[in-house]
């Protein structure tokens, strides 16, 4: 007898699935999807300028750093090579204080002080009411001060100061006050300063 052997078709595992099958009749599990990109942020409109995330210099900017610079470089050179108003200010100094002092003295005495510019060079602080009664001070000779070379008194002229250490225009009992305040103007090469004495109080800014 002659046996037929039938070969039936494979049928489908259960379950439905569908897709490559493995050895045991399982289904292979599929790759995992990949994820989507993210999405670039659009360059400004303004793009770099190399590779290494930094733009360089315009040429407004270079032309405004160098204008800068210039003006910088010629204070600095007006301020160190002008040496005047900062000479100035030491002599005005040095007058103030010696007004100063005939102030005070005339007011912890019972002498009156003044001082006297002589030239428009020299000048002398004196004592007892009297100008010719110089007072010596320190470095210097005979009782006349003298400004440094170049320097100037506008005008020449006497201040006379009372106990209350008030500007007088003379030593008499009692001494003759100013109606208005007293100026004293220094000047030095291209450079001038104005030394206010306050009348009734003698103040000095």
């Amino acid at each position: 007898m002659t046996t037929h052997t039938t070969h039936h078709a494979s049928m489908p595992p259960q379950g439905g699935l569908t897709g490559p099958d493995v050895a045991d009749g399982r289904r292979a599990p599929r790759a995992a999807a990949l994820p989507s990109p993210v999405p670039r942020t659009p360059l400004p409109a303004r793009t770099l300028r190399n590779g290494t995330g930094q733009r360089g210099f315009t040429m407004i900017e270079v032309v405004a750093v160098l204008v800068i610079i210039g003006i910088l470089a010629a204070v600095a050179a007006d301020r160190i090579f002008n040496q005047a108003p900062a000479e100035l200010a030491a002599i005005s100094s040095a007058v103030r204080g010696n007004i100063r002092y005939a102030r005070t003295r005339s007011m912890n005495s019972d002498e009156i002080f003044g001082v006297q510019v002589i030239s428009p060079s020299t000048y002398a602080v004196f004592r007892n009411g009297n100008i010719a009664n110089r007072v010596v001070l320190p470095g210097e000779a005979g009782g006349v001060i003298t400004l440094p070379e170049g320097a100037a008194f506008s005008a020449t002229g006497t201040v006379f100061f009372d106990h209350w250490g008030a500007p007088c225009s003379n030593a008499a009992t009692p001494p003759a006050r100013f109606n208005a305040n007293v100026s004293v103007t220094l000047s030095y090469r291209d450079a001038s300063d104005t030394i206010t004495i306050t009348r009734n109080t003698g103040f000095i800014p």
